[in-house]
């Protein structure tokens, strides 16, 4: 196991970064961990779900054929809360069809509840049964009957949670007659035994097609179905609600909006019980996705919506609803502009009432496949199977792709090898779970062609889990180079580690921040002058910020100004008239100047202006002036005029 693991690992690279994302989750996203398998290479497996419960746990389950078996093992695997392991396989059943479906649900405080089907109508033994989780044990419970049919057709139940524990279940029975009910069943917290099943209506002289189940927090429920009447050759959409945990269900009721035409409908319940419906309505041949929206239960419906206004689906997630009543909704599907099956999401604001307009996911030839999640915060968790193009099907990637704060992130591969084509077989499946604080456990299944092999494939099953996002590190602290004086450039740099961290950084003056300064450069002013100087990086990521700061350094004063254009002497040169100094251009700009007449280069008593009255003693002597420029926090600079003879 550890040496598939490694083997799986080296072929699995973490995607790109996170984008900004919603409360709790941009505190608790970090890079998805390294692959860990949970079943060996000899086999075959195909996925069936992935969950994960309210305080953390994660469930997967899938199908295994041992090497040279007929059967399927149904398996499924836990990881509790907090931990980092999974749990052995559980065997649920075994089963000759490769495709055994099996219905999950999960709980706020971290049960579970599986349910499927058995028997066969040939001797009456039809029944679903389910089995669940218990966190205190630690262990699956024996199965127990959901409930039993002795006519020709049972469906698989749909199951939901409301906060309390308590599992609604929902199913169509019917005598293959045409005469068929749609039934419910609840199985309250801790209990071992589901209630006597309760009809929510049916139809006669025909079937029900689809049906759906939503449970808010609260144990409200809303239930709906699509049945075909053979008499009329058109659909009947019905809807029923439970108000209350506990109380009674409504009597059926057309789904309002709804039309013969229409087929396939969800619905979905927000955390205030909002509800929501859709459902596949065609026109000329052209299918439309609608949909209905009322705020509680009770509460009157709004208009019908569009949408998305061409919908040509394969795979979907159905309706993904956020604790705020934001809708989303994932599908794969063929479109003609891009001549190719791609994934597309719309989401529903709860704020606006509006869909938004489709937005493109993938970036290849999609498998027709897509699995999405929702978390507690609203997050939307995406993988699916894609090749290059169209032209390219040999090297399968799975993308991920994630939605927080109302932005979709870039598509990302999961696997940064490309797994090759299996000759009629899947190479690369996924399913993902969007935990509570919306990081993401993704449940992989990779398969190898074994041509000459009875089976023709081997596949293993593995997980990769986005990891709790570390506060970075400061792996070099902040120094600073450059000379600390007036004028110069200092440079700070530092080095630090941590997923999603970014650097920020500041410049202080005797311990306070200096404004503005916020570059890993910075040039000194003369408000520097014989002050200390430091700088500091706060590096921050969502799970925190640590800081460095760089040792303190006192600022001297800057070189000497220099002369760009010389001082000169202006005036007549002869006793009793007046010489005159320019103070020349300096670099940087003086603010003051002060001056030295000379006598033959030796400095005269009291000349320290910029004028000079020649006296007797200059006559036939050599005169000049010394000017220098000053300027606060800098070295003052000297430079004397060429010298006049006095006549």
């Amino acid at each position: 196991m550890a040496t598939c693991a490694a083997a799986t690992a080296a072929a699995l690279a973490v995607g790109a970064a996170l984008p900004a994302a919603a409360a709790g989750y941009t505190a608790s996203a970090g890079p998805f961990g390294p692959a860990v398998a949970v079943t060996g290479t000899g086999g075959q497996q195909s996925l069936i779900d992935v969950r994960t419960a309210g305080n953390g746990t994660v469930f997967a389950l899938w199908r295994n054929k041992a090497a040279g078996a007929t059967a399927w093992d149904i398996q499924a695997v836990v990881r509790p809360a907090g931990s980092n392991t999974w749990s052995a396989p559980h065997l649920l059943f075994t089963s000759d069809n490769a495709t055994a479906p099996v219905e999950l649900t999960v709980t706020a405080d971290g049960h579970a509840e599986a349910a499927w089907t058995t028997g066969s109508y040939a001797d009456s033994s039809l029944a679903a049964v389910s089995a669940g989780w218990d966190p205190a044990t630690g262990r699956w419970s024996d199965p127990v009957t959901l409930t039993s049919y002795a006519g020709l057709d049972l469906s698989m139940p749909r199951l939901a949670a409301a906060a309390d524990g308590t599992v609604t279940a929902v199913w169509v029975q019917g005598d293959g007659g045409w005469n068929y009910e749609a039934m419910t069943a609840t199985l309250a917290s801790g209990a071992t035994t589901w209630s006597a099943p309760h009809r929510l209506g049916g139809v006669s002289g025909g079937f029900i097609e689809q049906f759906s189940l939503a449970v808010a927090p609260d144990g409200a429920a809303t239930v709906v179905w699509d049945a075909w009447d053979r008499t009329t050759d058109s659909n009947i959409d019905s809807i029923v609600t439970r108000v209350a945990p506990g109380g009674d269900w409504s009597t059926p009721a057309a789904l309002p909006g709804a039309d013969a035409a229409s087929t396939d409908v969800q619905v979905s319940m927000s955390a205030g019980g909002a509800t929501t419906v859709l459902w596949q309505s065609a026109t000329n041949g052209v299918e439309t996705l609608r949909s209905r929206t009322r705020p509680s239960p009770t509460g009157s419906w709004g208009p019908v919506q569009t949408a998305v206004p061409i919908l040509q689906d394969n795979d979907d997630s159905g309706p993904l609803t956020a604790p705020n009543g934001d809708i989303t909704y994932v599908w794969a599907g063929w479109t003609g502009s891009a001549g190719m099956p791609i994934v597309q999401a719309v989401t529903r604001s709860a704020g606006t009432g509006a869909w938004s307009a489709p937005k493109t996911l993938s970036t290849g030839y999609v498998d027709w496949q897509v699995d999405a999640s929702i978390g507690a915060d609203g997050t939307v968790q995406v993988v699916w199977p894609q090749t290059p193009g169209i032209d390219n099907g040999d090297d399968h990637y799975l993308e991920w792709a994630v939605r927080a704060d109302g932005t979709w992130s870039k598509a990302t591969a999961l696997n940064a090898t490309p797994v090759a084509a299996v000759p009629d077989m899947d190479a690369l499946t996924g399913e993902v779970a969007a935990g509570p604080d919306g990081r993401a456990t993704v449940l992989g299944r990779t398969a190898v062609y074994a041509p000459g092999s009875a089976d023709r494939y081997t596949s293993q099953v593995w997980e990769r889990s986005q990891t709790l996002l570390a506060k970075p590190g400061i792996t070099k602290q902040a120094t600073m180079t450059g000379t600390a004086r007036t004028g110069s450039r200092l440079t700070c740099s530092a080095a630090w580690s941590g997923y999603n961290a970014t650097g920020t950084w500041s410049w202080l003056r005797d311990g306070r921040t200096i404004a503005g300064a916020t570059g890993t450069t910075r040039t000194l002013t003369a408000d520097d002058y014989t002050h200390k100087v430091t700088c500091k990086v706060t590096v921050s990521n969502g799970a925190g910020s640590v800081n460095s700061t760089a040792p303190a350094v006192t600022v001297a004063a800057g070189p000497s100004l220099k002369d760009t254009e010389a001082p000169s002497v202006s005036g007549t040169a002869k006793v009793g008239h007046r010489l005159t100094a320019a103070h020349g251009t300096w670099s940087p700009a003086a603010t003051t100047y002060s001056y030295s007449w000379k006598r033959n280069g030796k400095a005269i008593t009291g000349a320290t202006r910029s004028t000079y009255v020649l006296v007797k003693a200059d006559k036939g002597q050599k005169v000049s002036v010394t000017v220098t420029a000053h300027r606060y926090g800098w070295a003052g600079g000297s430079a004397a005029t060429a010298s006049v003879t006095v006549h």
